[in-house]
């Protein structure tokens, strides 16, 4: 996750608000690396998703994630 933009260049104190606008405490927000750490996984298998959606909308790949020019098992494209 992109560091949130912070106002006056300094990091926030554990105990202020988050600049993120969420009212959180900084320590509960963008300030905790378990968080950050989920977020970012979270963030990577949704964008992963969305593209797959795309190129089986667009025809680059079948149901299964498999590529047109490939041969897919289930769905018997390229045999």
């Amino acid at each position: 996750m992109p560091n949130i933009q912070i106002k006056g260049g300094r990091e926030p104190g554990r105990n202020e608000l988050c600049p993120c606008g969420s009212k959180l405490k900084y320590k509960h927000c963008h300030g905790d690396p378990l968080k950050r750490a989920i977020v970012e996984r979270v963030m990577a298998e949704t964008m992963v998703r969305l593209i797959m959606q795309e190129k089986f909308k667009k025809g680059m790949i079948c149901e299964h994630g498999v590529d047109i020019n490939e041969h897919c098992k289930q769905c018997k494209i390229g045999e």
